[in-house]
């Protein structure tokens, strides 16, 4: 599920396709995701947490999934259920953590990614600027002391070299 969610969040800040042009979108997922999330018209909070369909939508509209806004107003938006039912969704069979996403656009174009696993993950590991920036959505703090927290964090390096230096 997180990688679907992954490859449509790139989909969306590489091309920026406008939602009204989507035509489909087929999913391609390991049958065990697909199963957890399966929830085909979610219409609370709860379901669209488990809602592939759903959550692809609103990575692809939004170009990220957050606290901030899965919210319940967005699993009840018209707009997101209208491309949440553009959504088609096939499990396969031992294909682990990999997702294949397709975009179909009205003019023809098809915006394609994959991946062999979310990122985030030991097969793909986030870089140093995603790390950031996971930290400053997900702290709770604000974004001036989640700015102090990661410029601690990271001048860290340098003081271990430091101490290296001076036994």
């Amino acid at each position: 599920m997180h990688s679907t969610i992954d490859l449509m969040v790139e989909i969306q800040k590489e091309h920026h396709p406008p939602i009204e042009d989507v035509k489909a979108i087929e999913i391609e997922i390991d049958k065990l995701p697909l199963d957890a999330a399966g929830i085909v018209e979610a219409k609370t909070l709860h379901e669209g947490r488990f809602s592939i369909y759903f959550l692809a939508a609103l990575a692809l509209a939004e170009g990220k999934v957050t606290v901030d806004n899965l919210t319940g107003e967005k699993v009840l938006d018209a707009g997101l259920e209208t491309l949440r039912k553009k959504v088609e969704a096939r499990g396969l069979s031992n294909a682990g953590l990999s997702a294949r996403v397709k975009v179909h656009m009205k003019d023809g174009t098809i915006h394609e990614k994959y991946t062999p696993a979310p990122k985030g993950s030991s097969e793909n590991p986030l870089s140093t600027e995603e790390v950031k920036e996971k930290f400053k959505i997900t702290s709770g703090l604000s974004p001036v002391v989640a700015g102090e927290v990661i410029e601690q964090v990271m001048g860290l390096e340098g003081c271990r070299l430091l101490m290296r230096s001076y036994p």
